[in-house]
């Protein structure tokens, strides 16, 4: 019986041995599966990281031609709100660029209304990171629409993709209703610099002078009292300009009397020109040599008669006082009888209504003639033409012999 229970017992600790060992078997599978299974899924992670960062780089890629872009900004700085036909006025164009390196700023000007640019030089005022460059136009149109603007950087002379554009802006224009005597002129100041007015011909008289002006429209100027008229010159240097100009007005006014509209009062202003009629004729004189000639004769009577009373009161009183006074009128008639001086005329040269460089030019001499010299002024020579007309011509035309 003892013998039966021992056997019983070892036959039950040999089984829980087995299903121990089998258990264990179980558990250590579990874990190798377990740990592929780990393994695949951390793999498959990875790949996903791996391909989530392919994507990033290729999105910042996209997006860096976009933040370069976007490195150029500009903008107009206080344009104008209300325009005059007629006026120049200035558009200022405010730039800003992070990039440090670029040599200059380049500008396309496209689709303007009613403008015209007066000129492609520009002023630039620098306060940084900001440049300030100012372009002058003149209102031309009853509409206007500021230029659309594409600036771009330059590197080397050579301009970058880096670009940035400002669209067109509307401005309201208005039309100026002037009385007759206006002469087209607006400005910010205009001020006349000289004046000259000589005889034209028997109901005329000619009226020259030079004018400044700032931000004035000088090339627009026009009189519709002159009956004939031309701007002789035209200086500019902006906001400055000048020029010179002449008027054939009637012989019965005093003055030349117009306006001019002053951009900074908003009104018209007065200006006046005095008519003080020198003695020397212009081109249309016809009647130089009979005229001449009627003032020399009266002269040399004049002065032959106090000569002779000198020297017969010199016989009569033996005073010396008397003989100087018969020798000066015998200096002055010896004048009057010597002949003008005699200069030689290129051919084809110009004939000048006014001692003026850029002056309007009247004739053209097609041979080479001498004539004689009435009078000399800053490079010119006056003289009487074989039609007895008078005019200026250039010392540079005159012959070397």
């Amino acid at each position: 019986m003892r013998l039966l229970s021992l056997l019983l017992l070892s036959f039950t600790l040999a089984f829980a041995i087995t299903q121990t060992g089998f258990y264990t078997d179980e558990i250590n599978n579990s874990n190798n599966d377990f740990s592929a299974l780990r393994n695949t899924t951390l793999l498959e992670n990875s790949e996903d990281i791996n391909t989530s960062s392919f994507m990033l780089e290729d999105e910042i890629e996209v997006l860096e031609p976009v933040v370069q872009a976007k490195l150029l900004y500009q903008s107009y700085f206080e344009p104008p709100k209300k325009l005059f036909k007629g006026q120049i006025f200035t558009l200022t164009i405010k730039t800003i660029s992070t990039k440090k390196d670029f040599d200059d700023l380049r500008y396309a000007f496209t689709n303007a209304l009613g403008l015209r640019l007066i000129s492609k030089d520009y002023t630039r005022r620098v306060e940084l990171p900001y440049f300030y460059d100012t372009f002058y136009f003149q209102v031309k149109g009853s509409r206007v629409k500021t230029p659309h603007v594409t600036t771009s950087l330059l590197f080397n002379n050579y301009s970058d993709i880096l670009k940035d554009e400002l669209n067109g802006i509307k401005i309201d224009t208005v039309r100026l209703n002037p009385e007759k005597d206006f002469s087209g002129i607006l400005a910010d100041t205009f001020k006349i610099i000289e004046y000259k007015t000589t005889q034209y011909d028997n109901k005329n008289n000619i009226v020259v002078f030079s004018a400044e002006a700032k931000m004035g429209n000088l090339k627009d100027f026009s009189l519709n009292i002159a009956k004939k008229e031309n701007i002789d010159s035209y200086e500019e240097k902006l906001p400055y300009a000048k020029i010179t100009y002449y008027a054939v007005v009637s012989k019965q006014l005093d003055e030349l009397k117009f306006t001019y509209f002053n951009l900074k009062t908003r009104r018209f202003e007065n200006v006046i020109v005095p008519i003080i009629v020198h003695n020397d004729r212009v081109s249309t004189q016809t009647d130089l040599a009979p005229t001449q000639n009627m003032h020399i004769v009266p002269k040399l009577i004049a002065f032959s008669i106090v000569s002779l009373l000198a020297l017969a009161l010199f016989i009569y009183k033996q005073n010396r006082f008397f003989l100087l006074i018969f020798i000066i009128p015998l200096f002055f008639i010896a004048q009057l009888l010597i002949p003008k001086k005699q200069i030689c005329i290129k051919k084809d040269s110009s004939i000048y209504l006014l001692p003026m460089n850029n002056g309007t030019i009247f004739e053209q001499v097609p041979y080479q003639f001498r004539t004689e010299a009435l009078g000399e002024s800053k490079g010119f020579s006056k003289i009487r033409m074989h039609n007895k007309q008078i005019g200026w011509v250039k010392d540079d035309n005159l012959c070397k012999n």
